[in-house]
């Protein structure tokens, strides 16, 4: 998907059935960093979490992004841990690996660095191709 993807569009006719009448949203690799989970208040027993996160809108849109904010019950906050545990990298919904861009095999996202094009790769083919970072201890 990457690059392809049109903001104004993010649930193409014909794909992603699941919610198809819901408000979708589409955050890109710039925006992903904006993704945050974590007390609504100053963290009482009992409170309830926010997922926050920026999407991207329309070209036309003045705003580069839209933040949205959902707040999330304890049970809910529950919920969504129980959907996304214990999940390899390959049963995620969408995947979350990607073609490596300098060996050309799967790597998990969790586990990628980005190479020279910012594409993500192993972290052994970066180490091959520019040289291990001093921090890097090759496990």
């Amino acid at each position: 998907m990457g690059d392809d993807v049109d903001p104004e569009d993010p649930r193409p006719d014909g794909h992603y059935h699941v919610d198809r009448d819901a408000e979708w949203y589409y955050v890109d690799d710039d925006l992903a960093g904006t993704i945050a989970l974590g007390p609504a208040t100053d963290g009482e027993p009992g409170d309830d979490w926010v997922l926050t996160l920026s999407a991207t809108t329309s070209d036309e849109d003045p705003n580069p992004a839209e933040r949205v904010a959902v707040r999330l019950t304890p049970w809910a906050l529950h919920e969504l841990y129980t959907e996304s545990r214990n999940l390899s990298p390959d049963a995620r919904q969408a995947g979350h690996t990607a073609e490596c861009g300098l060996c050309g095999e799967q790597v998990p996202l969790d586990r990628a660095w980005p190479d020279n094009r910012k594409q993500p790769c192993h972290p052994d083919c970066y180490t091959d191709a520019f040289g291990a970072p001093p921090w890097y201890d090759g496990q």
